[in-house]
């Protein structure tokens, strides 16, 4: 799964500039106050303005030797140990902001007279700095926790990201670490790793890793979205464990897949995803022995459908009516038909749903609807003659059947022998475009080339955008391909003019 960060850091101009002001001015209406260095003087107070002047320098000259003045003079003595770490913790912030700055630097380069020859760990210096800090003053949280989100942590954790989009592993657990030694309480990091460690098929430490994310994420609606992907990722790779265990331990790991799924679908609200968590979900019921209780597993859209969009309406729908609910499908399919009359998924399958209840009189203008959406799809003439099976069925009266068999016949016979299929397999719609794309299959005994045009229509049936592309020469018995994009948007549906 490709990770993405959607929380930045604190922005320069107000993370590091007015950092030194917020210490001085943060919850001005709530006591204590946050400054950690008030009051401070001899090489404390001459270090502090040695970091305005490097605060300063950042975006017109190099702060470097403001910076060594300001680790030195805090260096150089042992009273007031959290104004000297404040000090120094900003120092490492703003060295590691410099270009090509190094996570590891000999003491010298800092102005260090103190062990020059040896090395420091600037990440893990400023975390100990701030550490110190925290502590000390728990009423600079915020402040220290704008230090710690400062560009040197958003670098280095989007460096992992970019390192397991790349699956270089190993850099990204090592990039994803180090952003924790200096922001612990956010969750990016702990997906990264997850993620590394399901890639490592290392299921422990990989569950771990996103209780961590989840615990950071919390209630917080910053991280809404890394929360539910980390459900999402968690029941995935149950569903996973799942399907590689056999026997007793499949049926264990199946319920286990069951409860993640569920949590997701509680907490999701990307319809996309949904609809492919309720199918995934659905078959850890099976897979479980547990078949019987999946009317628990759609229960939440029957209770409040608005809730949710047309694709997981419809997966829900399609759900209940595989479990021998038709009844709970109908209630679904018509749930997402309200929300997208021009759904071709929730028309169809309402209307065989319609069938299959006996209520032929709501699915003829159904069938109808489908046959005007979709004219050359030899599937849609045979939900009449399922219609008028039943009807069948349902009377005595002999003129009526006679009615209802020589219909049955005649649309049976229009599916077998229509002499061309259309079937659209994707359906992309975007608020900046609109993705329509399939098959035409020639059933018949020559070469075909087939103009087809689809009308783009909005929710009240409005038609958007038209477009059109040519197909074949498909030679008999055989299909070609199409693939339509339209830069509409907030399109709801389609419909096309008949291929002859």
């Amino acid at each position: 799964m490709r990770v993405t960060v959607t929380r930045a850091a604190a922005a320069l101009s107000i993370g590091l500039v007015m950092a030194s002001q917020a210490a001085a001015q943060n919850n001005a209406q709530n006591a204590p106050q946050c400054d950690p260095t008030a009051n401070t003087k001899g090489d404390i107070a001459k270090a502090q303005f040695s970091m305005t002047r490097a605060i300063s320098a950042i975006n017109k000259g190099s702060p470097t030797k403001d910076l060594q003045d300001a680790l030195r003079l805090v260096d150089n003595g042992n009273d007031n140990p959290t104004a000297r770490a404040y000090l120094r913790g900003e120092a490492y912030i703003i060295y590691l902001m410099q270009p090509n700055a190094q996570a590891v630097v000999p003491r010298s380069s800092l102005g260090l007279t103190t062990n020059p020859t040896g090395t420091i760990d600037l990440y893990a210096a400023a975390d100990s700095a701030f550490n110190i800090v925290e502590t000390a003053s728990p009423e600079c949280a915020t402040v220290i926790g704008q230090w710690r989100q400062q560009k040197p942590w958003l670098n280095t954790l989007n460096s992992a990201i970019n390192a397991l989009n790349q699956n270089q592993l190993d850099s990204a657990e090592v990039l994803a670490k180090r952003s924790l030694l200096l922001e612990r309480k956010a969750p990016y990091a702990y997906s990264v790793l997850g993620s590394i460690a399901k890639s490592r098929q290392n299921w422990t430490a990989a569950n771990e890793y996103w209780q961590q994310a989840l615990k950071a994420a919390g209630t917080d609606t910053t991280y809404a979205d890394v929360r539910t992907k980390t459900m999402y990722e968690i029941a995935a790779a149950a569903s996973d464990r799942a399907e590689a265990a056999n026997g007793a331990a499949k049926r264990t790991a199946a319920k286990e897949a069951q409860k993640a799924w569920q949590d997701y679908i509680a907490a999701a609200n990307n319809d996309l995803l949904l609809a492919d968590a309720i199918d995934q979900a659905a078959h850890a019921y099976y897979v479980a022995g547990d078949s019987t209780s999946l009317p628990t597993l759609y229960a939440p859209f029957m209770t409040s459908p608005a809730k949710y969009g047309e694709l997981s309406l419809v997966h829900a729908g399609v759900i209940a009516t595989r479990s021998g609910h038709p009844r709970d499908a109908e209630t679904l399919f018509e749930a997402a038909l309200a929300q997208n009359p021009y759904s071709r998924d929730a028309v169809n399958n309402l209307a065989a749903t319609y069938i299959q209840n006996n209520e032929y009189s709501k699915a003829f203008p159904l069938i109808d609807k489908l046959m005007a959406m979709d004219p050359n799809n030899p599937d849609n003439p045979l939900l009449y003659a399922f219609a008028y099976q039943g009807l069948y069925k349902g009377t005595k009266d002999k003129k009526l059947q006679k009615i209802y068999t020589d219909s049955l016949v005649y649309f049976n016979s229009k599916s077998e022998n229509a002499p061309v299929k259309v079937t659209v397999g994707e359906f992309t719609r975007r608020a900046d475009g609109t993705i329509v794309a399939g098959r035409i299959e020639n059933r018949g005994t020559t070469p075909k080339t087939y103009t087809l045009s689809v009308d783009l229509v909005d929710k009240s049936g409005n038609v958007v955008g038209t477009e059109t592309t040519t197909v074949g020469p498909v030679a008999p018995k055989s299909t070609g391909t199409f693939r339509i994009t339209s830069t509409k948007g907030g399109v709801f549906g389609y419909r096309y003019k008949p291929v002859t």
